[in-house]
């Protein structure tokens, strides 16, 4: 704009300077020529202002264009960030309840040890020699003791259940009485009839006060309880477990469930009933 202002003073100018040089041939040539220069220099700046304006202008939609397609692509790689962390937590959650059943069935595994370390130091004691005299009635007795533990080894759970019946009805006073017993409560228990595994492992703690099955009794029984969603009675077995039997092996699978259950196994258990 500035310059065709100047170019336009500079006619008005030379209009009122025309009738003070009128006849001056020269002056009015040089006049002319400057007023030619000036219009070469006007069309030369509009034409580089244009060019500048029209570089400009596509510099900016250039810059638009970029910057559309790295919010696209921003947009793009924000959600794939959320769906990965959706992921990983699906993933995470996964791998904790993997890890909780596995723990579960690492318990089950430890005490099923535990009790058939316990049946083989029996039969180790059953393989002493025994005098003649007695020899009948032994036999007799192991027989039926042995062939229902091996129903229990092999899943014959009913089978089993029977056997150790009998052989309670036949032997009450026996020193096996209270592993027979208990095995009922596992045979019931690895049926899932746990109203009926807590029934036994009840009688094994109950009828048999000296027996070093109690803690083994007392946490399986635990373990039933916590399966019928007895919180409360299952915490107090764990607990009981870890008071009074602290050296034995199912101590240490008290603590963790109820580590797992958010209860401190120092805290005193709370007085319960329980019908059975």
């Amino acid at each position: 704009m500035k310059p065709k202002t100047y170019f336009c003073l500079l006619i008005v100018f030379a209009t009122g300077l025309l009738p003070a040089l009128a006849g001056t041939k020269e002056e009015l040539m040089r006049l002319q020529s400057d007023v030619l220069a000036l219009q070469n220099q006007l069309r030369e700046f509009e034409k580089s202002f244009s060019e500048k304006t029209e570089g400009l202008k596509s510099l900016v939609e250039q810059l638009n264009d970029q910057v559309a397609k790295s919010n696209l692509v921003l947009g793009k790689i924000s959600t794939t960030l959320e769906n990965q962390a959706s992921g990983v937590r699906s993933t995470d959650q996964a791998l904790l309840q993997e890890i909780r059943s596995l723990s579960g069935k690492i318990d089950d595994a430890n005490t099923r040890i535990s009790a058939m370390a316990q049946q083989l130091a029996e039969l180790k004691v059953q393989a002493k020699p025994i005098q003649a005299s007695t020899l009948g009635g032994a036999a007799s007795e192991d027989s039926i003791y042995n062939q229902a533990f091996n129903d229990l080894v092999q899943e014959n759970f009913d089978l089993a259940i029977q056997g150790f019946t009998a052989y309670l009805n036949s032997f009450p006073g026996s020193e096996k009485a209270a592993s027979a017993q208990y095995n009922i409560g596992e045979a019931y228990y690895r049926q899932n009839k746990l109203p009926q595994a807590i029934a036994a492992f009840t009688r094994v703690i109950n009828d048999f006060p000296g027996s070093d099955r109690i803690a083994t009794a007392l946490f399986r029984r635990a373990k039933a309880e916590l399966a019928m969603q007895e919180t409360k009675n299952a915490i107090a077995d764990f607990r009981e477990v870890v008071d009074k039997y602290p050296e034995a092996s199912e101590a240490g699978l008290a603590k963790q469930e109820l580590q797992k259950l958010g209860a401190s196994p120092a805290k005193p258990a709370p007085t319960r009933q329980k019908t059975r």
